[in-house]
């Protein structure tokens, strides 16, 4: 008879290498870190939030350097905490924005690097920031003009009053 012995180790190492690989895809492509790479701590206070989730993107320039840490109310302001890689050192006047990636893409925060001379420390805040654009207040005050704006004026020939000269 045959002996499987030695197909089957062989056939058992194959099967745990390809659950590996399968399980490192998957934790890769989800975004998740087993290990985390060093890193420093800062926060960002938004008037709004929008759809930001914890583990989004922090990007510089379009470039991943960093992962939202954890969101959380703070004095009524939407407070996100950011894991920056520690090889980037951001300036004390860097600006927060929310942004997304395309029209109904994924929100993520972008970073705008001041020029100042001082970096941001472990446990520093970003105190320039930008909320997320709501898209359909933005879409309201397009169509309806926003409040307290002057009324749209007419071509040539209006008059203050409101009639049109003949």
């Amino acid at each position: 008879m045959f002996d499987y012995t030695r197909m089957e180790i062989i056939t058992g190492i194959f099967v745990v290498l390809g659950l590996l690989a399968l399980g490192y895809l998957s934790i890769s492509i989800g975004g998740l870190r087993i290990i985390h790479g060093d890193t420093y701590r800062v926060t960002a206070r938004f008037s709004n939030l929008g759809d930001l989730k914890a583990h989004a993107p922090v990007k510089i320039a379009g470039v991943t350097i960093g992962r939202v840490e954890a969101i959380r109310l703070a004095d009524y302001y939407g407070e996100a905490q950011l894991s920056i890689n520690r090889d980037v050192a951001l300036p004390k006047d860097t600006i927060a924005s929310i942004a997304t990636a395309g029209l109904l893409g994924e929100a993520h925060v972008a970073l705008s690097p001041g020029g100042a001379e001082a970096n941001l420390a472990d446990g520093g805040r970003i105190s320039h920031t930008e909320p997320a654009i709501n898209i359909s207040d933005l879409i309201g005050r397009t169509a309806f003009g926003s409040p307290g704006a002057p009324a749209p004026s007419s071509s040539a020939g209006a008059r203050p009053d409101g009639g049109v000269k003949r």
